[in-house]
């Protein structure tokens, strides 16, 4: 009985044995059918990820759905700077192809691209902006910076991993694996953190091949919506869009994933805005509706009235308060106080349209008599508080910005 029993499990161990063997021979062969520039092989690292994939073949259905939907712009960025068209699913492995996406390291967008990157190739990333979540401006970046990786390491295994942990953090691995340029010598030495990178864009490209083999289901493909885009060229906020012509404030997200803080920022050139079709005509018919400031709950308190006798009544509840003209109030809290240094040529009626006031104000916060100022004076403004760091930014503008901003207005 002993002795069946010891046979029965060196069967079973022998048959498993097989199978995996069979397994990994199905692997290599059908990853050599690939005949990528990007050298795809079997290795057990790969089918860790390919097993990762196959165990949760809902989620695979869905990732495959949005490579069909994000490819080919992805595609297109590639050939434009002469690289492989495989490069793609890299994109997929670091992200899901999800624009939004984020990790704790900083990086963002499709690629998860790191900050130091972004500068290097002129995507704007600020407290507003994040050009990283465009995936068109990110993978024409995107594929700038893996040319250049190639260009160093001639070989796309290496190029990948020092996009995943940095040339400098790559070359040190190089020298603790005796300067060895065989991607598996390197791959020990490699941070945990990008050592899986290359296996996962071997396996993301197997089962996106290979899915069908695995009874995966061909995902039923999404038809992609039109849109329209608009210049915007004013502060502008995804909630006054919103309540204007009637697009939900995700539906915005979704199609501008560049704007941080669901707020358009001024900017001299102005930003496109991403709408569904037909709502780029009604945004444009709406376009004074669609910049006035939402109302809100002090906007409804009561109106100060002016009295013949020079009494305010606030409020039949209030304290009269007599003697006291409004002209002479401090502006109110919703206000916030900026300077302006006069610059040669600069007159009274341009500084009020610069910062949206009148030349009257001008003159009564500044106390100014007639309508000559001297150059160099520094005068105080009172503006919106939600745009006080744009009226800054009007002392430093030439004298044809600040045209441009009157032509605009």
């Amino acid at each position: 009985m002993k002795l069946f029993s010891k046979y029965l499990l060196i069967l079973l161990f022998s048959s498993r044995l097989i199978a995996q063997v069979n397994e990994e021979e199905i692997y290599t062969q059908r990853l050599a059918t690939l005949k990528s520039p990007l050298g795809f092989s079997y290795h057990p690292e790969v089918q860790m990820y390919i097993n990762q994939y196959l165990e949760n073949p809902e989620k695979t259905k869905t990732l495959i759905k949005f490579g069909k939907e994000y490819f080919p712009a992805i595609e297109k960025a590639l050939r434009a700077k002469g690289l492989p068209a495989d490069l793609k699913f890299l994109a997929l492995a670091v992200s899901e192809l999800n624009p939004l996406a984020e990790n704790a390291n900083g990086a963002s967008g499709q690629w998860m691209m790191m900050y130091t990157v972004s500068k290097m190739y002129k995507l704007k990333v600020n407290s507003f902006i994040d050009e990283r979540k465009d995936p068109t401006k990110s993978a024409a970046a995107a594929a700038a910076h893996f040319r250049d990786l190639y260009s160093i390491y001639k070989q796309w295994p290496l190029a990948i991993a020092a996009y995943g942990c940095s040339p400098t953090m790559l070359n040190k691995c190089i020298r603790m694996a005796q300067n060895s340029l065989y991607f598996w010598d390197v791959y020990p030495y490699i941070p945990e953190s990008a050592r899986g990178l290359y296996p996962k864009v071997i396996a993301t490209a197997y089962i996106l091949n290979f899915y069908k083999e695995h009874g995966i289901k061909t995902p039923v493909p999404e038809t992609i919506a039109e849109r329209d885009s608009v210049l915007v060229n004013k502060w502008l906020s995804f909630q006054q869009i919103a309540a204007t012509i009637d697009v939900p404030v995700e539906q915005l997200r979704k199609l501008n994933p560049i704007f941080k803080k669901d707020i358009i920022p001024y900017n001299l050139d102005g930003y496109w805005l991403f709408l569904p079709k037909t709502k780029g005509i009604q945004f444009d018919l709406l376009k004074d509706s669609v910049y006035s400031p939402l109302p809100k709950l002090q906007d409804f308190a009561p109106v100060r009235i002016q009295k013949a006798d020079s009494t305010i009544v606030k409020n039949p509840n209030d304290t009269i308060v007599r003697g006291k003209s409004p002209e002479n109030e401090v502006p109110n809290h919703k206000k916030a106080k900026v300077y302006y240094i006069i610059k040669k040529g600069d007159n009274l009626g341009a500084i009020a349209d610069w910062f949206d006031a009148t030349t009257d104000d001008v003159k009564k916060w500044n106390s100014i008599k007639g309508n000559n100022v001297a150059a160099g004076r520094r005068i105080q403004l009172f503006v919106d508080k939600n745009k006080t760091g744009y009226y800054n930014t009007i002392n430093k503008m030439s004298a044809s910005q600040k045209q441009k901003v009157r032509n605009k207005d």
